[in-house]
């Protein structure tokens, strides 16, 4: 019963008008800088043509905050411990806020994070605060991704598989080594999160966003004594109907968000999926390298389901092997040195982790342990000689450490996706491969199918 109640409210709100058209012309009237702190590089998967920067010094934020309305910021904050990570959010915080007086700009700031609820909250979005130096400020809460099947109804959290809608409290995302949680309510995990009175935590049902005037919504954004709202959605109508109430509103909000919201409150309408030839074109005929790190049971199924079909080479990173510092640069060596030369005879190539995940103790040494595996996979991408056609890499840390670390990427621009959920990256002059196609799959994204399809569509 339930499943059809959700598969409800979403065709219901499929087919309503939504809005786009105010949004745009309320920030034409009153414009807002719209930049989004990315906590790995999977929250541009909804949008097109708008950059992302990889770096945060002054001079580089107010480049791009004088040439573009709406960017993104990568942060891999989601690899950092919490201090670091808090660190990093203050001083982001802090030089926009400089810059926003300097020039005289309205700031609209997203913190942009995992749509299965894992990453560093509220802590992150506290240190953003202050550096923005925004006063009693309401944190809205809105992890709602359709393009990779999240909805949130009646407060709860889920994820589509197939036709059954699961609270995600039930799902591997909820037992995250670093990142775990117990409520699928998102008023019960913000409590959870924070230990903030439940008295202080609201919702925005989606009977509300979809009846009530907007005048309606913005007044209980603005209501006294409520620090955090979560928002239910289950079509781009509600989002868009909470997006606008937000631009209208007078009271300092942070968002805390999936990815489908930052085209709600920018405007910006989705675009066709790319085609393999639009992305591949001008590119050398070499292999392509695929690059997987995530350890979340979908990966390993897509994983599993190209070994079966695909017509790539394989090769393992042991982790094992890695954690010694004599066997990591031994491996590091031979990888290179094999992927180097199945890429000159036009290979694919599929490099992947093993699919053992090594605990930690605690929460930090399991953070720690995947910093590690992520370094091994950056030495190898980085002693490469032979230019791949493309690069895709699977996973939100992995992605971000192989464009910053491996390949010296500064800034890119968000071409489109190529599958749902799926941003393609054209790179910038400064990379080590300038103007290739890099394509972030996120480890959380698609059926089974999905990695073999895409790389089929590549070919």
């Amino acid at each position: 019963m339930l499943n059809e109640i959700i598969t409800k409210s979403i065709t219901e709100g499929a087919n309503l008008k939504g809005y786009r058209e105010e949004i745009r012309a309320q920030l034409s009237e009153n414009p807002r800088s719209i930049i989004i702190l990315d906590d790995d590089p999977t929250g541009t998967q909804t949008v097109h043509d708008i950059p992302v920067i990889t770096e945060w010094t002054e001079e580089t934020l107010e480049k791009e905050l004088l040439e573009s309305p709406v960017f993104f910021i990568l942060t891999n904050s989601r690899s950092l411990q919490p201090k670091d990570a808090d660190a990093l959010a203050r001083i982001i915080g802090q030089r926009l806020k400089k810059l926003s007086d300097r020039h005289m700009k309205n700031l609209l700031v997203i913190s942009r994070s995992d749509s299965t609820l894992r990453g560093h909250y509220p802590n992150e979005v506290n240190a953003l605060v202050q550096g923005l130096e925004l006063k009693n400020a309401k944190h809205l809460l809105t992890p709602a991704f359709f393009e990779g099947g999240r909805y949130t109804f009646n407060d709860i959290h889920y994820i589509q598989e197939g036709e059954s809608f699961i609270p995600v409290s039930e799902t591997p995302f909820a037992q995250d080594n670093t990142f775990g949680y117990n409520a699928s309510n998102l008023k019960d995990w913000i409590k959870e999160k924070t230990e903030i009175p439940s008295d202080q935590i609201a919702s925005l049902s989606i009977e509300t966003l979809r009846n009530d005037a907007t005048e309606s919504i913005i007044s209980i954004l603005e209501s006294k004594g409520m620090s955090h709202i979560a928002i239910n959605a289950t079509s781009t109508a509600d989002l868009e109907s909470v997006a606008l109430a937000s631009l209208r509103c007078k009271t300092p909000l942070v968002f805390r968000t999936a990815a489908s919201f930052v085209n709600a409150i920018s405007g910006i309408a989705p675009a066709p999926l790319l085609n393999g030839a639009e992305i591949i074109a001008g590119q050398n005929t070499l292999g392509a390298l695929v690059v997987v790190g995530s350890y979340v049971p979908k990966t390993t199924e897509q994983l599993e389901h190209l070994k079966k079909n695909g017509k790539a080479v394989f090769l393992e990173l042991d982790v094992f092997n890695i954690l010694e510092i004599a066997d990591f640069q031994k491996e590091v060596k031979r990888l290179s040195r094999e992927i180097d030369e199945l890429l000159r005879l036009n290979k694919d190539v599929v490099f992947y982790t093993s699919r053992t995940v090594i605990k930690g103790e605690t929460k930090a040494e399991s953070l720690e342990i995947v910093n590690r595996v992520s370094e091994a996979l950056i030495a190898i991408v980085k002693a490469l000689s032979v230019r791949p056609r493309y690069i895709l890499a699977k996973g939100g840390i992995t992605s971000s450490d192989v464009a910053t670390k491996a390949l010296s990427v500064k800034r890119a621009l968000i071409a489109g996706q190529v599958i749902k959920g799926v941003p393609v990256w054209q790179l910038g002059e400064e990379a080590k491969y300038a103007n290739m196609p890099y394509i972030v799959f996120p480890g959380n994204v698609g059926d089974k199918r999905a990695l073999h399809d895409l790389i089929q569509k590549l070919e």
